[in-house]
């Protein structure tokens, strides 16, 4: 019920974006004819704008402290009852868009059908998926609890928590995070706006193409959704990938307006871009890339000052106050960097720039990095190569359709390669310290491939047309005699078959024989749950190490239990058990002061029960610091032969219960 509650909240932002987006849009057109390409596309590509103008309208209402529901519920109704000519409009297209698919269906054409079943099937999976508790750290420690602290203050306030760093750098997105949990206080408000985020980046790129909306959708599907690099990470309630939508999204609204021209196109590129700036630092190089592809327009007067204008306020009503406040308050506009960090001490800056400007993998970092040098290049493309592109045969599908779409219509595909290679290179010269830092760049490469094929598709429409003949068109005329040869149901109805078994054969040999997982981008162990052969509870034991141990102490209110290796003990505690924490674990950096210490450190904190980690010593040492883990096993050893073992889980977890040194 969580689940549909949290859909029904997004549903509702979705509807007042798109409302607010339509009416926008028809505003910036007014002269321009046609105002937008048709209904169906205003639908599909307006869903990431209407998104960041409520972002931007939260932002609005948490600097005044008014984001709070008594204030948002009657603002909302009074907007939708101005534009109540845009909500109608907005459900005529909806209806129209699933007429237009019926009647196609009915046609012979099945791909419209094909794509409302994936779209549908996909949602489902990730709702299902969305359950999972993440298991990152960082969310825990500071998405959610951001996220909430917007909430409980109604605004913003500084720092936003307990972290100079984190509490005061840009939060557009958990901004929106809050945007769900102001209705419905649980975690999955956060995951499941990212999902929407995510659902409606591809309805984006689908939009993009001229001629095949519905079949594109299906290469949309297996370019980006069914390969692993960004599907699993759809609904944790982390930034990266949601700004990297914002992000890719603002790209190709710049294309769209180099394309068409209209004013509402590149107003959304700013909204978007303004959304991407104001989630993280890293996307103020898109501001400089955008900025260098709309330069010939701007020279040669195509782009009239005023709306040079509108695309400067619309981007500062999204990124402008994370900026302006650090400013005022820090006097640091991107705290803490290059500025000043007050607050912050040097050695913590010292050690956070080691750590950002270095690989978090010792094996990478005997990679160069300068790209003024031979080696550099060298080690450049052979990290493009080896990570992005071997053994990968989504991405070498996209290579070729790129490769096509520069032979074909190398004009008009250019800015998304040259802005897709740049991204790359930003990504390895400046911060080559994790792969994940490179997602926008990878999702602009899967784009390009997906508007470069839309393209070629285009150029052999109107190559035909004009000049027909050739290899290529004789066997498109044939398929198409075909086609018309047998019946149009039985047509529809093969294509049907053909791509259930392309898509769904290995699901249903999964079920048979369920030896490995059927889909690359599936953790092990979610087709259990999704078909209903394994509770979710089952999952999470078997996939996530402490989960059965920490249900246990919840389930059982135990207090107060040491954890000394899990440095998240306390936010993973809480996740697992409704994101509430009631005291039940030591916080995990306290330590006895040395080894003569561990009698009295029992006794000062009350500890009747404890967790022992039997494997990963090395790697526990490591995050827990070779003085600090050595204590914490001091203790463990003076403490379990008084101790009894009370529960073991898979991953070498066991928890005990303490019942007190023998009195001297």
């Amino acid at each position: 019920m969580t689940v549909l509650a949290v859909w029904l909240v997004v549903a509702a932002i979705l509807l007042f974006g798109l409302t607010l987006n339509r009416a926008l849009v028809l505003w910036l057109n007014r002269g321009f004819h046609p105002p937008v390409r048709d209904g169906t596309d205003l639908l599909l590509s307006g869903i990431l704008p209407g998104i960041a103008l409520v972002g931007g309208l939260a932002t609005a209402l948490g600097v005044i402290h008014l984001l709070r529901i008594e204030i948002v519920l009657p603002l909302a109704a009074i907007l939708m009852i101005w534009r109540r000519n845009d909500v109608l409009a907005t459900f005529v297209d909806l209806r129209n868009l699933a007429g237009v698919g019926v009647r196609a269906t009915a046609n012979g054409n099945p791909f419209p059908l094909l794509a409302s079943g994936a779209f549908i099937v996909l949602i489902g999976v990730i709702s299902v998926t969305a359950l999972f508790p993440a298991g990152s750290a960082d969310v825990w420690a500071f998405q959610i609890p951001l996220a909430q602290s917007i909430v409980s203050h109604g605004g913003f306030v500084t720092p936003q928590i307990g972290s100079n760093f984190y509490g005061n750098i840009p939060l557009f997105f958990n901004v929106l995070f809050a945007s769900t949990l102001l209705f419905v206080d649980h975690w999955l408000g956060a995951g499941l706006m990212n999902a929407a985020i995510f659902l409606g980046f591809l309805l984006l790129l689908t939009s993009c193409a001229h001629r095949w909306r519905a079949a594109g959708l299906l290469l949309v599907f297996f370019l980006i959704v069914f390969q692993p690099f960004f599907t699993p990470g759809v609904a944790v309630p982390l930034t990266d990938l949601p700004r990297s939508c914002f992000s890719v999204a603002a790209v190709l609204y710049l294309w769209r307006y180099l394309e068409t021209g209209r004013p509402s196109e590149i107003v959304s590129c700013a909204l978007l871009v303004g959304g991407a700036v104001g989630g993280k630092y890293t996307e103020l190089q898109m501001v400089g890339l955008i900025g260098l592809a709309l330069l010939p327009s701007i020279y040669r007067g195509k782009m009239p000052f005023s709306l040079f204008l509108t695309c400067l306020a619309a981007f500062l009503s999204l990124a402008g106050y994370w900026y302006i406040k650090n400013l005022i308050v820090l006097g640091n506009p991107i705290y803490p960097f290059i500025f000043g960090h007050p607050g912050l001490s040097d050695q913590w800056m010292a050690d956070y720039r080691l750590e950002l400007g270095r690989a978090f993998d010792p094996a990478n970092r005997v990679f160069v990095t300068d790209l003024t040098t031979r080696q550099g290049w060298h080690d450049f493309f052979f990290i493009l190569h080896d990570w992005f592109l071997d053994r990968r045969r989504y991405a070498i599908v996209a290579l070729i359709l790129i490769i096509g779409a520069l032979l074909a219509s190398f004009r008009r595909i250019f800015v998304l390669v040259a802005t897709t290679a740049a991204m790359f290179i930003i990504w390895y010269a400046v911060m080559f310290n994790h792969i994940r830092w490179a997602t926008p760049a990878y999702l602009l490469y899967f784009s390009t491939a997906y508007i470069g094929a839309s393209l070629i598709v285009e150029k052999i429409a109107v190559s035909k047309t004009a000049q027909p003949g050739g290899f290529v068109f004789d066997m498109s005329a044939r398929l198409l005699a075909g086609r018309r040869a047998i019946n149009g149901h039985l047509f529809t109805l093969a294509v049907v078959v053909i791509a259930l078994v392309v898509f769904c054969l290995p699901a249903v040999k999964f079920v048979y024989r369920p030896s490995r997982q059927p889909y690359s981008w599936m953790e092990q162990g979610v087709m259990e749950v999704l078909i209903g052969r394994q509770k979710l509870d089952g999952f999470l034991g078997a996939q996530r190490e402490g989960y059965i141990i920490y249900r246990y102490v919840a389930a059982n209110d135990l207090r107060t239990v040491f954890q000394p290796f899990d440095t998240g003990s306390i936010l993973f505690a809480a996740a697992y058990t409704g994101g509430r924490d009631r005291g039940w674990l030591l916080p995990p950096y306290i330590f006895p002061d040395s080894e003569n210490d561990v009698d009295a450190f029992v006794k000062r904190n009350n500890i009747r029960y404890f967790i022992r980690v039997t494997e990963k010593q090395e790697l526990l040492a490591e995050r827990v610091g070779a003085a600090k883990f050595g204590l914490a096993e001091e203790t463990i050893s003076r403490m379990l032969p008084e101790s009894t073992l009370l529960l073991k889980d898979g991953f070498g977890w066991e928890l005990y219960r303490f019942n007190g040194f023998p009195s001297q």
